[in-house]
Formats: structure tokens, sequence, C-alpha cells
């Protein structure tokens, strides 16, 4: 199936629907998802922002790179779509009203709909980063600070869930 009929079916939009939030003909929308017409960048580039998706993953490139929001913190995760096809299944994925693809993390975790994990996960990305760092040698001042001024995406994954669990308990 095409991720972008694929995307918008997730979203329960039509191809209508999809024209009046994008601003592309829903013929044009039509074409490209039954592949009866190649996308230019610019259409790319319009999916993948509405549909909060890489255009990799639009063009079958990765499996990684779908985000979704985490609304407490104000985030993006990118998460690989296997990973992120087990938590729309759990029920820890849904639309907000603006249409925005969000993660309930603190369900997904386990902990009170009060507490702001964010951190939690900023601080085991800049462990990772530090241990990668630190793998190849002293790194530099100059390695440190950027690895301190850095702000990154998280990947969701089971064992970094299964991390922060272990870590929070």
């Amino acid at each position: 199936m095409n991720r972008i009929k694929e995307l918008r079916e997730e979203r329960q939009l039509t191809t209508r629907a999809l024209e009046d939030k994008i601003g592309m003909h829903h013929a044009v929308i039509s074409n490209y998802e039954n592949e009866k017409r190649d996308m230019p960048t610019s259409a790319l580039k319009t999916f993948s922002k509405f549909f909060e998706v890489s255009i990799d993953y639009l063009l079958y490139n990765s499996s990684f790179c779908i985000y979704a929001l985490y609304k407490e913190g104000n985030f993006y995760f990118a998460i690989r779509d296997d990973y992120y096809r087990e938590l729309k299944e759990k029920k820890y994925i849904y639309f907000d009203n603006n249409n925005h693809r969000c993660i309930d993390i603190n369900s997904l975790i386990g902990v009170g709909k009060s507490n702001n994990i964010l951190g939690i996960f900023e601080e085991f990305t800049r462990i990772n980063k530090a241990e990668a760092l630190f793998a190849n040698g002293k790194p530099s001042d100059d390695e440190i600070r950027a690895l301190d001024d850095e702000i990154t995406e998280i990947e969701l994954n089971r064992l970094l869930v299964k991390q922060i669990k272990d870590a929070i308990r």
C-alpha cells in the first residue's frame, strides 16, 4: 500500500479533506497515491510535514522516522515503523484536535499523568551520546560543549522504554 494513502487513512481523511488541509488538488493526491505520477520534492516536503514523517519514510527508504509529539513536553520522538504500529495497537498513539500524532508516554511507561518524564529521555539520550564519544577515546572540549548544547531527536524503542522503566522503579 502506498504510504501517502496509508497515512491519510490513518487520520481518517478523504482525498478531498486532505486537499483542504494541504492545498493540493484531490486528483493530484490520488495520482500520487496510485503511483500514476511521481512526486516532486515540493510534494514530498508537503506530505512529510503534514503527516509528521520523514521523506525517507514516504519513499520506503527507511522504516524509521515516524514522529509523535509528547504534548506535555512539546517534544517529538522518532519511532520505528514496527514499534509505532505496536504502540498504536495498544492505544498509546492518538491524534489531537489539530491532527498531530501524539504519544501518551506516561501511560506507556506507567507513571502518573502529572509527571513530565521528558527530562529522563533527554538524559538517556545525553548519556548514550556521551558513551559513544568516550568509546572513541577522550572527547575534545568542543565535542563536550556540542553535547551539552545539542537538542536532539530521541529514538523511542523497546530497549529505551525498558531502561526508563527500570530507572524509575
